[in-house]
């Protein structure tokens, strides 16, 4: 402040130092907000790992039940393959 009756007197600059760090947006969340939020998208995550791995699974089941009957038919050549040469 200026002393109006004292002319030596100066006005003095009295805003204050700007603030260290990020500037305030004024939209930050609360804790319970960013929570809701974490939990949300590890859901997201669980749920398409989920199915990630129940696409996987049936695939190997498909492979397994191929595997199986080429097992089936192999084992039919090589019963044929004994009864021709039993033949001889």
């Amino acid at each position: 402040m200026v002393d109006p009756r004292d002319p030596g007197t100066i006005a003095m600059s009295l805003q204050q130092r700007p603030r260290r760090g990020r500037p305030v947006t004024g939209k930050a969340k609360s804790a319970a907000e960013r929570m809701r939020a974490y939990r949300a998208r590890h859901v997201t995550v669980k749920s398409e790992v989920l199915r990630t791995v129940i696409a996987q699974c049936q695939e190997i089941r498909q492979l397994l039940d191929d595997n199986q009957a080429l097992r089936g038919e192999l084992d039919a050549a090589y019963a044929r393959i004994a009864r021709l040469q039993s033949r001889d």
